[in-house]
Parts: structure tokens; sequence; C-alpha cells
């Protein structure tokens, strides 16, 4: 899509964020007017950006609506344009002082990281742009119809794959965009930037990872297999698999093991929390964590996916604190390279593969969103498991 951006000077850095964010999707962001002549040039040159924009989204803020800023004749551009407006409430505004037109549309309230929350409510109204787009060309001649129809269901095809993979797993897409990763206690504290993607929203489950060793049937089961019932447990998250049995299955799922800061972004979101559900410490509510280790496994240790709602990440993804301690791509290390700011996937090689979020027994120290640990590839242990990523495509 091409998307105008209407903003004060003084929201330029969020702008500029939520700038990076869209034009990581693909969309073609009019952003930067520092090189544009002033006077009638810089007037028509606004203008024609705004007419040949699909989208523009008005970042609303009480620097917005100052007299001297320009974004209210921005607007009305749009307005006269039949240009799509999504207003977005950066700052508290007196909405009665909003142009009437803007009144008249739902404004987009962010809860949480702004530039993630409005790539997404941008990726929902492109979608709803294209299926717009592919009536109306349907209508003209019923030939270009039919291809377009071929289109729309090989489109929809790669995007149900892109949610779910072979497992059929259900996964949530992690929108690109900046997030502090560490604390510098577990890691040192620094942004990065991670593109799109898909994250699992359960750890893999009993029942899935069955049907993996049933499809593949060279595969050792794994640690604690003959004490699980694939029929009344396989909502359990499977525990005992090491790194291999982890990459293995996500590969055969059409997937792979998610990166770690990946891992990390999906669980800390981009406001620095403790826990993916906030600050607030862990309670049975949130998390499966500080269990007497001697329980068995599937019986008086992991909980079901999906128990604990209240625990979930800002995004949605579920148990990233406790019950199953989580494989990731990662060999460990204890420095990073400053220069790996963008989609860091750690050393080429080590001896111990990283493993994020604290198991079922681990106490409460253990299950923070930047707490790191590492054990050897080959490790099976009663709180390992995992889950699977994949690229946005």
């Amino acid at each position: 899509m091409r998307i105008f951006l209407s903003y004060p000077w003084q929201d330029r850095e969020q702008a500029k964020s939520i700038y990076l964010a869209l034009a990581d999707q693909g969309h073609r962001v009019f952003f930067d007017r520092a090189d544009l002549p002033a006077g009638d040039e810089y007037h028509n040159r606004i203008r024609a950006a705004i007419e040949n924009s699909h989208l523009v989204i008005f970042l609303i803020s009480p620097d917005a609506i100052d007299a001297e800023s320009y974004t209210l004749t921005e607007v009305d551009i749009a307005v006269k344009a039949r240009v799509k407006l999504l207003p977005v409430m950066l700052r508290d505004t007196d909405i009665a002082k909003l142009p009437a037109a803007v009144q008249a549309v739902t404004i987009h309230r962010p809860d949480g990281n702004v530039a993630a929350s409005v790539a997404a409510e941008v990726h929902r109204i492109a979608g709803a742009f294209k299926r717009q787009q592919l009536k109306r060309f349907s209508a003209a001649l019923l030939a270009v119809a039919l291809i377009v129809a071929g289109f729309v269901y090989a489109l929809n095809a790669r995007n149900r794959q892109g949610l779910i993979g072979k497992d059929g797993a259900p996964a949530i897409l992690i929108p690109a965009g900046s997030f502090i990763m560490g604390d510098d206690e577990s890691s040192p504290r620094r942004e990065l930037f991670v593109d799109a993607f898909y994250m699992d929203k359960f750890e893999i489950t009993v029942a899935r990872y069955a049907k993996f060793l049933q499809a593949t049937g060279n595969v050792k089961t794994p640690e604690e297999w003959d004490t699980v019932n694939v029929q009344t447990d396989g909502e359990y998250p499977v525990v005992g698999v090491d790194w291999q049995d982890a990459d293995s299955y996500c590969r055969w799922a059409g997937k792979r093991l998610p990166t770690e800061a990946e891992w990390e972004k999906a669980a800390r979101g981009s406001d620095e929390r403790k826990y993916p559900w906030g600050n607030d410490p862990p309670t049975p509510e949130r998390a499966r964590f500080a269990k007497p280790y001697q329980n068995p496994v599937y019986k008086d240790g992991v909980a079901p996916v999906g128990t604990h709602a209240k625990g979930a990440s800002s995004f949605g993804v579920f148990d990233l604190a406790g019950n199953a301690s989580e494989w990731v791509a990662d060999w460990y290390a204890e420095s990073f390279q400053r220069a790996e700011a963008r989609n860091p996937k750690g050393p080429e090689s080590g001896t111990g593969k990283v493993l994020r979020g604290g198991g079922w027994y681990d106490p409460a120290e253990r299950i923070t969103a930047t707490k790191r640990m590492y054990a050897s590839p080959a490790n099976r242990a009663d709180d390992i498991g995992f889950r699977c990523a994949r690229d946005l495509k």
C-alpha cells in the first residue's frame, strides 16, 4: 500500500519507528518532509503525495492540532481526496478539537508497542483493501475474475501455511520493529530490530509430537514418553527432547526454531517488561513454576498448553514463562557483536544451545523474559520443550 504519515515535528521519533515497521512490511510510506522546498511547491508536493496514497495515518497529539501545525491541512486534503484515514492516538488529546471527519472515524488506540500496534492494524487494513480491489476487478470481466479467484486462492493458501505449519499449530504474527533486548544482568541491554515473523502460540504438544514420531518413524522418543498417554494427555507440552529433536520437528513442520532475539521480542514486547504479562510477580494463574522437581512431569509437573491465559505476552503468545524451558536456534555466548543490531542469530558454533523461559520447577527469578540458560544440544530433561517459528513471506 501507498501510505502517507501525517504528524507534527514533535512526534517525529515515534513517526519514524512506525515508518520503519511499515516499510519492513513492504508498504511505500511517505514520511520525511525535510528535503521538500518551501512555499507553494511544498504544499503541491504534499497534496500530490496524499492524493496518490491509499491510506493516510494521522498521528494525534496536542501538537498535531496546534494552529501552527500543518497536519490539519494534510487531513483536509485527504478528506477532500477521499483517501482512507487511520487516526492513531499517540497522546491524550481532546477529541472535540479534532476535525469532524476524524471524529467520524474509529480512532486506533495502541496498546503497548505503538509501532507494532499500528503495523498490525495496517496489515489488517491492507488485507481488506486487497479484497476490495479484487471484488471490483472481478465485477468487470468474468474471465479476469476467474484468474483473480485463482490468485486469491493461492494467496490464502500461502497465508494459511504462514499462520500454521504442517503440524496445524496456531501461530501469532509478531510485527517487525525494534525492541530492547537484555537487562544488563543476564545479558547486555541493547536495541535490536527484528523482522516480522510467526511464532507458535503454544509450546509443541504431546499430540503433535506423536504425529511427528509416526510420520518420521526413526526418531528416538523423548524422555518420560512412556509415562504419557497421547489420548488423554495430548495437550501437555512435550518435554525430554534434545535440541536436534526440536530442530528436526520444526523442519518437518515446514518451520524452524526461533532465534533468541525473536523469542525475547515475543516474550518481552517493546516496553522492557520483566515477564511476558508485565512486571507483576508470577502467580499460579500466570505461569507454571516452582513445583517440586520430584513430581511426575505429566501428572504434577507441566500444565496443558493455554492454561495460563493471564500469563500470555502482549502479542498473545502463551507459556513463555514457566511450564517448559524452550530450545531456541542460537548457540550460547556471553558476549554479543554490537554490529548485529538487525536479526541477530548468535555465534556460528559453540558448546551449548540457548534455553529460554524456565520450566515448571524453576523459581520465579528463572522465568523472567530476559533470563538466559544453556545446555548441551544432546541434553534431554523433563522440563525442556520447544516451539517453532516461521518467516513472514
